[in-house]
């Protein structure tokens, strides 16, 4: 294959050796210097979420969050829609996961950008000029190191060297 796209299996594989043998994985099915598009959901993006969205107010919640900025593992115990089991990165460790399968990463970015966050997300988007503003936005901050956890999801491109 010429590029390999993991656009969830990383983050819906809650143990490390799991996430690293789908990378390995895609590692063995590219061609010398294919390309592997990795995405994780942000350590943050449940902590952003429930803060903006009122739902720590519910204190399960809170033990959910709580429990993914302490290691990264989003259980959730509860009848309620916070999600599925999951695995949630900071940003420098799914860039290392992507380098110890084997890849030269080459990029990092979030994909969201601050807008995600915003309640009138969809009227912004709607209207042209504002699109355009959201989208500087997301492009001014995409790669900011100390910012990449602001986006719910991260993207690594890594590619397989060629020998």
């Amino acid at each position: 294959m010429d590029a390999v796209l993991l656009l969830g299996p990383l983050y819906h594989l809650p143990e490390r050796p799991d996430r690293l043998a789908a990378l390995v994985e895609a590692r063995r099915v590219l061609k010398p210097d294919g390309l592997v598009f990795a995405a994780g959901i942000s350590r943050f993006a449940s902590l952003f979420a429930g803060v903006f969205e009122g739902l720590c107010r519910d204190p399960a919640f809170v033990a959910i969050v709580e429990r993914d900025l302490h290691d990264g593992r989003h259980t959730n115990p509860t009848e309620r829609d916070y999600f599925t089991t999951a695995y949630f990165h900071l940003p420098h460790e799914l860039e290392a996961e992507v380098r110890e399968a084997g890849f030269v990463t080459l990029d990092l970015v979030g994909v969201e950008g601050p807008g995600w966050l915003l309640s009138d997300l969809e009227a912004r988007w709607a209207d042209p000029v504002e699109r355009e503003r959201l989208l500087w936005a997301a492009r001014a901050v995409e790669r900011a190191p100390t910012l990449l956890g602001l986006s719910a999801h991260l993207l690594v491109v890594g590619r397989k060297p060629s020998r």
